[in-house]
């Protein structure tokens, strides 16, 4: 094996075990020689990643993708990109290269790891994320406003990269995406990792309390006993509940949970979708279900789909999707949203994404496809 790509195997387990960088199956890492670039396949975990988990690409054949005029229509455009990226793939199998590889390619260093960072998020997604970055960073790193990932995205980063080159006369090592995340390029691994350090070392400076225990505890409701009952599309699904310090810091009423009500960012969207139910506590069991069935009906009137997160008031989270392997997806994002509000307040509160960029992630056949393979 390439000794850069066992380089590149190592740092995306490293970092992918990492629950503090990586949640579920998000980030995405990639190395590049002259002529070839390999990047995490789409919906590849790099927890436990491997060499056939990447995806080797033409550099050559991605240029493309810089040049070419793609339909104005963003579902065609979006078809037309992935069509020229699977064209650049030289490596053998089905693996499709991810959405962020032209991005990838265009940062000038041969290593690049991206992540979403719970502490970086807490700052990408607040109020006052522009003007907190620029204090705590300065001109080394770029900052991107929230823009619709893909092709978009890339032309965006491109742009904005160019006029920072220009104006300091290198590449940016360090890329901040609003709602987001952040990508941290290097020529090495060991540069790689220190820069990521220091990133949170900075964060920590503005950081003035620990978050709430989050020990998980299980509870029985029967919401989750019977969660059948309450809408015919949950027959067969499996549902857990969870309390901790944390979670009951925004379930203990409706005021509180609407710091953590909707999305921060597209991960969360893929894994949880982008809205949460709060629903009231009553102690008799027949009520509680009648009342909750109601507010799942409304919810999906409103939105068109089942939500996957019922915050019981003063109880509790409870996670409910197809097996109990995405179940257990929905908690840990949703967990992560719950600590990256709380962390926000440190930087003006939460910014949550708007309902436009909420419908781009929601129809967005991309992560469509991350969601199929988060299930399987």
């Amino acid at each position: 094996m390439n000794q850069n790509l066992a380089e590149l195997i190592e740092v995306s387990r490293v970092y992918g075990k990492n629950k503090a960088f990586v949640i579920a199956g998000g980030g995405n890492t990639s190395y590049k020689d002259e002529n070839h670039i390999w990047i995490k396949a789409s919906g590849a975990a790099l927890e436990t990643i491997d060499e056939n988990g990447f995806v080797s690409l033409s550099r050559e054949k991605l240029k493309i993708v810089s040049t070419r005029i793609y339909s104005e229509d963003s579902v065609l455009r979006e078809a037309e990109v992935k069509a020229d990226l699977s064209n650049a793939i030289v490596s053998t199998g089905k693996n499709r290269p991810s959405v962020e590889t032209s991005l990838h390619e265009i940062i000038d260093y041969p290593f690049v790891v991206h992540t979403h960072p719970t502490k970086v998020n807490a700052l990408m997604c607040s109020l006052h994320a522009a003007e907190a970055c620029s204090e705590l960073f300065g001109d080394q790193a770029l900052f991107i406003p929230y823009t619709d990932p893909g092709y978009i995205l890339f032309k965006k980063v491109k742009s904005d990269i160019e006029a920072y080159t220009t104006k300091y006369s290198k590449v940016p090592q360090i890329i901040f995406l609003e709602n987001h995340g952040v990508f941290v390029a290097a020529d090495t691994i060991i540069e790689i990792n220190q820069i990521y350090a220091d990133i949170i070392q900075k964060i920590d400076q503005k950081i003035q309390a620990d978050l709430p225990d989050n020990d998980q505890k299980t509870f029985e409701s029967p919401l989750i006993e019977h969660i059948g009952q309450l809408n015919p599309g949950f027959e067969n699904y499996s549902a857990k509940g969870v309390i901790s310090d944390l979670i009951h810091f925004f379930a203990i009423n409706y005021e509180s949970f609407l710091k953590a009500s909707t999305a921060f960012t597209p991960d969360d969207i893929v894994y949880c979708k982008a809205y949460y139910l709060f629903v009231p506590f009553f102690n008799e069991d027949q009520k509680q279900i009648e009342s909750t069935k109601i507010l799942v009906s409304d919810y999906q009137n409103a939105y068109g789909y089942l939500p996957k997160v019922l915050v019981l008031e003063g109880k509790g989270i409870i996670a409910i999707e197809e097996n109990i392997k995405s179940v257990l997806n929905v908690l840990e994002v949703y967990t992560n949203i719950l600590k990256i509000s709380f962390l926000s307040e440190y930087f003006g509160g939460p910014k949550f994404m708007n309902k436009t960029q909420i419908e781009f992630i929601d129809n967005w056949e991309v992560e469509n496809y991350r969601r199929k393979m988060a299930k399987s």
